[in-house]
């Protein structure tokens, strides 16, 4: 069972993407809907609102216990800045789970949105469309946290640990293989460890 976050944000778009591949899901807007979940998708929205409405249903605590749990987590867009250890442009509070900086609204007005490819060597994916919209990008990530994906000379994608981070969206196009990939790599092959317990 995989639940994807429904506070705010694009979350029936990933939902779809389950649907599709016939993967038993759940909508997460209270903390009892983490129970008996194997891993949780954070779509992208609003992070300043997601952090807002995280605190008015009791979620952040419930959040990072879940995350501390091992269980996989995916967070594409806002979910990314919401998993980074420090957020610029401007500064913002996180959830602090990925040892990288995001920088938000990374590509500027001229660029708000956009459509390309994006390869994944580490899962053995070739050229799959992205979309990028208002698309944050990473920046010193530490030595243990592994790039997954590029655009030119911008890092896309990160994985640390339990934890998968992107800043695009493959949810928005009709080619369902970075979320098959996540499943079969991050949800179906993870051996599921306690981490050290994130505190905000």
């Amino acid at each position: 069972m995989i639940g994807v976050l429904a506070i705010q944000g694009g979350f029936a778009a990933h939902i779809n993407v389950l649907r599709r591949l016939g993967v038993p899901h759940r909508e997460v807007r209270l903390p009892a809907d983490l129970a008996g979940l194997q891993g949780l998708i954070i779509p992208g929205g609003e992070s300043t609102t997601m952090l807002k409405l995280l605190q008015a249903f009791d979620m952040k605590q419930p959040l990072q216990e879940f995350a501390a749990s091992g269980r996989p987590i995916l967070g594409t867009c806002a979910g990314a800045i919401l998993m980074a250890e420090r957020v610029t442009h401007p500064e913002q509070e996180s959830l602090g789970w990925i040892p990288v900086t995001i920088e938000r609204n990374a590509y500027g007005s001229q660029r708000e949105s956009f459509q390309t490819t994006q390869a994944c060597e580490a899962w053995e994916m070739d050229a799959f469309p992205a979309l990028f919209i208002r698309a944050p990008r990473f920046r010193e990530p530490r030595s243990e946290v592994e790039v997954l994906t590029r655009l030119d000379d911008h890092i896309t994608g990160v994985r640390y640990k339990h934890f998968t981070a992107i800043t695009y969206h493959p949810e928005l196009t009709e080619d369902d293989r970075f979320h098959q990939a996540w499943l079969t790599h991050q949800v179906h092959g993870a051996e599921t460890e306690p981490v050290e317990q994130v505190t905000t």
